[in-house]
């Protein structure tokens, strides 16, 4: 999926928790920045074409170590013990983005080193993609509506 569409869902699950986090704003700041990360081992990502991330590139293939629940749980443990505020967030952010990848047509090897594979009916920057894109920003909206305004 495009980062745009990871994006939506992050503020969603934001929203859905938002009220029940003590450090709000860092737990927003977290789940925004670890729904980016998984892409970044893609040199044609909107954050992974910046040269910074060419190493990273050449070590992994787009899809692989870094698109697994392995990485995210070892990473948000490291980042639970530097900052315990912050680790929430930054699971939900990498978790979701794992979970609308696991839809799509290239899929993710969600527990590596397994070689088993989650895919499904998405074409990354398909129709679909960019319906259910404009769908969840009216999701958003009315979730936001709901919780925050009414």
């Amino acid at each position: 999926m495009l980062v745009r569409t990871h994006v939506v869902f992050a503020i969603f699950f934001i929203l859905i928790f938002f009220q029940y986090v003590s450090n709000s704003w860092i737990f927003v700041i977290m789940t925004m920045i670890a729904t980016i990360i998984p892409d970044l081992d893609s040199k044609f990502s909107s954050y992974g074409r910046h040269l910074i991330f060419r190493p990273l590139q050449f070590f992994v293939k787009h899809r692989g170590i870094v698109h697994s629940f392995t990485t995210a749980c070892l990473l948000s443990l490291l980042v639970a013990a530097f900052y315990p505020v912050a680790s929430l967030g930054f699971f939900l952010g990498y978790g979701v983005h794992l979970l609308c990848d696991s839809f799509t047509k290239e899929g993710i090897q969600p527990f590596w080193p397994l070689k088993m594979k989650s895919c499904g009916p998405i074409t990354s920057g398909g129709r679909f993609d960019e319906t259910l894109f404009i769908t969840m920003i009216f999701v958003d909206i009315l979730v936001f509506a709901v919780l925050f305004v009414f």
